[in-house]
């Protein structure tokens, strides 16, 4: 929504997801979990199996909600908000959603880019 600030959009989120449109996942409810240690996409995806996948919709309902940094269920303390999507090529990516004082960043990497995730980081994944 154009009331959402955000503030700047990677290289990699806008080849991979600009001009997508995606199916709803109606009744899915989401999950959050905090990293306890670093960690690579690999694991993650792993432990959170076939509940890892949300949509970009999902994402950009939870920062229209918290539009202006306001307190929510993402993070706005400067760590990633990391959510698994299916980009325009049906290619499953990781994308990032951090807060600065300027409004939303938004970036996606390859779930198998090695460089991983800062523990304190969050994880969101379906719960149904």
């Amino acid at each position: 929504s154009a009331s959402t600030r955000i503030s700047w959009l990677g290289d990699n989120f806008r080849d991979w997801f600009l001009g997508m449109t995606e199916d709803p996942m109606p009744g899915t409810t989401l999950r959050y979990s905090k990293l306890t240690r670093f960690s690579a996409d690999g694991p993650i995806l792993t432990e959170l199996g076939d509940e890892a996948e949300t949509t970009l919709g999902m994402v950009f309902t939870l920062m229209e909600r918290q539009k202006d940094g306001e307190e929510g269920v993402l993070l706005i303390n400067g760590w990633a908000n990391i959510f698994y999507v299916r980009d325009t090529n049906e290619e499953l990516r990781a994308v990032s959603v951090r807060w600065d004082r300027d409004g939303w960043n938004v970036d996606a990497d390859s779930v198998v880019d090695p460089s991983g995730w800062f523990d304190d980081s969050q994880v969101s994944s379906r719960n149904s």
